[in-house]
């Protein structure tokens, strides 16, 4: 608990300490005009690896360092132009591909040779159901939306590689039986979420579409 809470401030600190600094530097460089498109892009690009290894350098938390420095940067980025991030954007997507095809290779070691333990479908059913979608339901009944926008929110929710990155990150530092366990049930959650979210996400999406909210009253028409 003790190490996962430093490894948080120390990624909070070398996160905003980068962001601010690079920030200030790539504006300097813009207004000189020190640096072209091209030094732009890869400043973007550059940043993220940099956060990354300084933080882990101290034992902080990489991924989270990373996010604190985009969210600094974020000003300067939309000041100099949304081009600047085009080189970052499309390193993002390959490296996403990476992280898919290392996922489907470890999959099919583990995971499809050793097979399918129900304690583990348990799990991963409730990942996805009662883990997520009650929090998430909860949290959003403060805000405007109808019982049917809130499930459909808490059902599809947000999804990308962050629990495939650590999975693996799981697998290559854990013990083996703990790797292999832990990466068991991140294994079953996300295929479980890939179908299920797969085929229920259009037919959301139109029944959402022949039911529009009703128009706010409040809301003065133009």
């Amino acid at each position: 608990m003790l190490n996962a809470l430093k490894g948080a401030v120390f990624a909070v600190l070398v996160g905003s300490a980068v962001g601010v600094l690079a920030a200030f530097l790539v504006r300097r460089c813009m207004e000189a005009g020190w640096a072209g498109p091209a030094g732009l892009r890869l400043a973007s690009l550059a940043l993220p690896f940099l956060t990354y290894a300084a933080a882990v350098l101290i034992g902080g938390n990489g991924f989270v360092a990373a996010f604190i420095t985009g969210l600094c940067y974020a000003r300067t980025a939309h000041a100099i132009g949304h081009h600047s991030l085009e080189l970052a954007h499309d390193a993002s997507h390959v490296m996403a591909l990476a992280v898919w095809f290392a996922f489907g290779k470890l999959t099919a070691d583990e995971f499809v040779q050793d097979g399918l333990a129900w304690p583990v479908i348990g799990y991963a059913l409730l990942a996805l159901t009662v883990a997520r979608i009650v929090p998430v339901y909860a949290t959003l009944s403060g805000i405007d939306f109808g019982r049917a926008e809130r499930a459909a929110i808490g059902w599809l929710g947000s999804r990308g590689v962050t629990s495939i990155v650590f999975a693996i990150l799981a697998y290559v530092q854990l013990p083996l039986g703990e790797a292999v366990f832990v990466f068991n049930l991140t294994c079953a959650t996300v295929l479980l979420s890939v179908i299920l979210h797969g085929v229920t996400m259009e037919p959301i999406a139109r029944w959402f579409a022949r039911n529009p909210r009703p128009a706010d009253p409040t809301t003065p028409s133009r």
